[in-house]
């Protein structure tokens, strides 16, 4: 007599198979889902660290030496935004007036937890050159030449 078909243990052999082939697929989804939302906050932290470095260099004070923590509100508009907290610190760079700045950022944390970094931006900034125009953008010394001339 010719069997057709499959015996019950050779129908549950393949579904154990096959639920523990989608249980291993759902937990590396769920890990890719956590990495995820890790490397967006991270990227926000950058952002924040970046900003603060920029402003730093645009601004074009000497900045002194030592740390600085301050708190970044998200806009009121915003819901979802998170406090960030920045901390700045200064210090001699290796060369001639220089500044050694490193910017740490971290989410708020809770009352009497850690505080956590996720990013830490490092960079030199020179002394500002003495300024040589005015701040009204004249042309104090670079006078137009005189019509007719040239």
């Amino acid at each position: 007599m010719k069997q057709r078909g499959f015996t019950l243990v050779e129908v549950l052999v393949a579904l154990s198979i096959l639920v523990f082939a989608i249980m291993a697929l759902m937990q590396s989804m769920g890990v890719a889902a956590v990495n995820t939302a890790m490397l967006d906050e991270r990227t926000a932290a950058y952002m924040v660290a970046a900003d603060k470095l920029v402003e730093l260099q645009v601004y074009q004070r000497w900045p002194e030496n030592g740390t600085t923590d301050e708190k970044l509100e998200p806009p009121e508009d915003d819901e979802h935004g998170r406090t960030w907290l920045i901390r700045t610190i200064i210090s001699n760079g290796p060369y001639p007036d220089t500044r050694r700045v490193d910017i740490e950022v971290g989410p708020e944390t809770r009352l009497g937890s850690e505080r956590q970094v996720l990013y830490i931006l490092t960079s030199l900034l020179g002394r500002p050159a003495p300024e040589t125009m005015p701040l009204d953008g004249g042309t104090e010394g670079n006078d137009p030449p005189p019509e007719g001339a040239g």
